[in-house]
């Protein structure tokens, strides 16, 4: 008897979110007794039951929880959240535009640093203001996962726009465009919300500032044209992440490129124009260094697009690859 009792406690426990119905509990209220003991009874079965567990743990309380990480874990979260390959692209175009106008110095490398940790806060701001749209689209952000409170995901771009003051101030040059960046990343999001649809410029206009800032620390002028294809390579690239993101973001209202013109338009119009960006590139670079370093972008962005069994997730995060190639031909390059 017991025996059977237990086994269809268990069913009913297993059944209970399904069907909605209470399982039986050997803890049952006397006879007799009141409305509120029978109520105290039924409320500490029903949460000590497997589904009581669970949906204590689903709640917002119980999911932070079971969110506290040890020092170490909190560490490798904020890392991640600064996202090192992509702010590593920026850093290592101020820094390259230095060493190749002004050769190896350590302002170059402070630069880079300096360009790197303020993509960093740039992407920490993101997350933030982001997190609502990034846990509904499934989308396992340090911040959005819940590895990273709000209130610390703050403290640290705070630490992080400190530190990008603090090299720049060590530099001596460029820090009026790093506060303008600085403003400008924390306006981005608010108005990719309002104007989804110039996104891709607003984002093109940013990837510019580590070229511009580079010459500013190298005491060197551009030409037009690098400014005009990297924001092309950009444009191509925002024009990909929207086709990938845009369940995401039609379910936030947002309007974007793909939303508009489709995801298929959307995934190879972003395509065509990173590879054309690259090919303009490639025939304009003069200089060994820049031809060699613009066609290694060419080929590393067929690699990324050809090779078999990968997801366009992971397509569109090895797409910094080529970007970072064609970084480093612009700074070497005489265009």
């Amino acid at each position: 008897m017991a025996v059977k009792r237990a086994l269809e406690c268990r069913i009913a426990a297993a059944e209970w979110p399904v069907s909605g119905r209470l399982p039986p509990f050997r803890d049952a209220a006397p006879e007799g007794a009141g409305t509120r003991q029978k109520g105290r009874i039924l409320k500490k079965n029903t949460e000590s039951s497997p589904s009581g567990l669970y949906n204590r743990r689903m709640t917002p309380e119980g999911f932070r929880s079971e969110q506290k990480n040890s020092v170490p874990a909190c560490l490798l979260a904020c890392f991640r959240s600064t996202r090192p390959m992509s702010s590593l692209v920026p850093g290592a175009t101020s820094c390259g535009v230095v060493f190749a106008r002004a050769g190896f110095s350590v302002r170059g490398i402070l630069a880079g640093l300096a360009m790197c940790a303020l993509t960093a806060f740039g992407f920490q701001v993101n997350d933030i203001l982001d997190f609502r749209k990034d846990r509904s689209a499934g989308v396992k952000r340090p911040i959005a996962a819940g590895a990273i409170s709000r209130s610390g995901g703050v403290l640290f771009a705070l630490v992080l726009l400190a530190f990008t003051f603090a090299l720049s101030a060590w530099i001596g040059i460029g820090g009026k465009v790093l506060a303008l960046t600085a403003l400008a990343l924390v306006l981005y999001t608010p108005s990719a919300r309002k104007l989804p649809l110039i996104k891709g410029l607003y984002v093109a206009g940013l990837c510019l500032v580590p070229l511009y800032y580079g010459s500013q620390v190298g005491a060197t002028q551009y030409p037009w044209q690098p400014y005009a294809l990297m924001a092309m390579f950009i444009v191509g690239r925002e024009a990909l992440m929207d086709s990938s993101e845009i369940r995401g973001d039609r379910s936030a209202g947002m309007v974007t490129v793909a939303v508009l013109f489709g995801e298929t338009r959307s995934k190879w119009g972003g395509i065509w124009v990173m590879a054309l960006s690259l090919v303009v590139l490639v025939a304009v670079s003069s200089g060994r260094t820049a031809r060699l370093s613009a066609a290694v972008a060419v080929v590393a962005l067929l690699c990324v697009f050809v090779w078999p069994r990968l997801d366009d997730g992971k397509r569109i995060e090895l797409t910094r690859i080529p970007m970072l190639a064609a970084a480093l031909a612009i700074a070497c390059g005489q265009l």
